[in-house]
Order: structure tokens, then sequence, then C-alpha cells
């Protein structure tokens, strides 16, 4: 029976000398030269493009702390019944929140008080409402993340700062004007609400 039976063999390759059989190789140099300028050029077309986004991040975070320094004020002197203010100086590209204190000791004076003895008293820093300890005082250049933001312009009337009296309303309303490079973005204070808006120019 197994007479019968016919196995085929498959033919194998005939190797000669081993020229006919080739082996997978790795890369070639100028293969890897290739590839790597073909990278090269990726990322130098992706920088601008991600420099650009960087700014814009960069900018809108300062514009946001302008925000965030005047709606914390505002809230600060609604809730507490004491003034707040907030300074931002366009030379040094600085933000200070401050509030009132009374210089004399309402509890501990035996005598009767005129106007102007409740009246005394000065402005003096806040804390950072997420970071205790820190007064409420924010350089622009001193911070990395704001590198290169420039607060053009500030007017609050006539003067860089704006009160919050015992109602959280303001003294005044205005305009921050904050810049990088072609970009703008104004942060605008409402007189009457005290409303806080961001428009880019």
């Amino acid at each position: 029976m197994l007479e019968d039976q016919v196995f085929c063999i498959p033919d194998l390759p005939v190797m000669n000398n081993g020229l006919n059989l080739r082996l997978p190789a790795g890369y070639t140099l100028m293969e890897l030269l290739i590839v790597v300028l073909m990278l090269g050029i990726m990322v130098m077309a992706a920088t601008p493009v991600l420099n650009s986004g960087l700014n814009d991040a960069r900018l809108s975070g300062a514009a946001e702390e302008v925000v965030t320094a005047l709606e914390f004020a505002q809230m600060t002197a609604a809730t507490s019944g004491s003034r707040t203010r907030v300074t931002i100086d366009a030379a040094l590209d600085t933000i200070v929140v401050e509030r009132f204190s009374i210089s004399i000791d309402l509890l501990g004076s035996e005598s009767e008080l005129d106007e102007n003895d409740v009246e005394g008293g000065d402005f003096a820093f806040m804390e950072r409402p997420m970071n205790r300890g820190v007064d409420y005082s924010i350089s622009l250049p001193d911070e990395s993340r704001f590198s290169g933001i420039d607060i053009t312009a500030v007017a609050f009337g006539a003067s860089n700062f704006v009160e919050f009296d015992t109602l959280g309303a303001p003294s005044d309303g205005g305009m921050v004007t904050l810049d990088m490079g072609d970009r703008q973005i104004v942060v605008a204070l409402d007189s009457l609400a005290g409303k806080v808006t961001l428009s880019d120019c």
C-alpha cells in the first residue's frame, strides 16, 4: 500500500556560496540621513506654530491674572466690608491688590473718636487667594510664564488704580491693555456694574 503513495518534496533553494540567499539587512547610512533630514524639516515647519500657541497662552494667562485681581478685590470688598484697591503699573508691569486697614484700635479706645480717627489708616498687601502667606503682588517680568508680556496702557479714570468700596462698587471704570508681539488683549472694567470683560484686538 505504501508503494502506491507518492510523496512530494518541495524544491529547496540551492545556495550558491550564499550569493543567491539575501538575509534582511539594517538601514543604510543614506536612509538614516534622509529620515533625520525629514524630521528636521518637520520640526522647523512646526516651530512657528508652537511658538505662536505658546505666546497666545502666555498673553491669555496674563490677562486672566488682571481679571482675577479685579474680581477678587471686588468680592473681598463686598464680603468683608473693607475697601480694596488694585494697582496696575504699566511701567513696571506689576499687579498689586491691597486692602484698607484702619490704623486705630476701635475696641481698645476709651475716649471718644472723631471722624478723622476712624478714617485713618492705609492700604496694605492682601494675601494671594491660592497662595496663603504671599503678598498679592505680581511682577510679570519676574515670572517665566509671563515672559515677553507687556502692559502697554492702564486707565482707571486718570490713575493706574481702582478702588472698590464696602459694597464692591468701583471708584471708576477703566481698561488695561496687554501686548505680546502683534497681539493685544484689553481687560475692561465697567464703572457701574463693576463687570470685567476681555476682548482681543
